[in-house]
């Protein structure tokens, strides 16, 4: 099969899958590529990392309106190798993180489709060496709607 046909552009909820992620579309039916770039995070135990907002060079543009105008396609591994906790939902500076959905096991690689109000969320699990932070590399996909 085509791993375009894995990404659904008629989506209009989100969505998170954990394992390697198909390869990212170039085309979209009734959406537009605004534009793709690469990120790397650090995640910590007991809270939630997001993508920034205020990235001077990659913003990640999540809305808290006009959610159906935009999509996010989103593939990431952990680059240790070492499985994190993997969700989406909410990140508003008024009432903090809000996770509406969460994969029912940690994974080290997975794959998202958000609608423009979702954010990727993502934490570290505690380790038996005592380890409690570890990095990500995203890749992201950025679409709005068009007529």
């Amino acid at each position: 099969m085509d791993d375009t046909l894995l990404w659904n552009g008629a989506n209009t909820g989100n969505s998170i899958h954990a394992e390697q992620g198909p390869d990212f579309p170039t085309v979209l039916r009734s959406w537009r590529l605004r534009r793709e770039w690469e990120a790397h995070l650090r995640v910590f135990c007991g809270e939630w990392q997001s993508l920034s907002p205020d990235d001077p060079d990659d913003p990640y543009l999540a809305t808290m309106n006009g959610c159906a105008n935009q999509r996010f396609l989103i593939r990431w591994r952990s680059i240790g190798g070492v499985p994190v906790r993997f969700g989406c939902g909410t990140v508003a500076g008024d009432v903090g993180t809000i996770v509406e959905n969460e994969l029912p096991a940690p994974a080290v690689r997975g794959w998202a489709e958000l609608h423009g109000c979702g954010w990727p969320l993502w934490r570290f699990v505690d380790q038996e060496d005592g380890s409690n932070l570890g990095d990500i590399a995203v890749a992201v996909q950025y679409w709005i709607a068009s007529a």
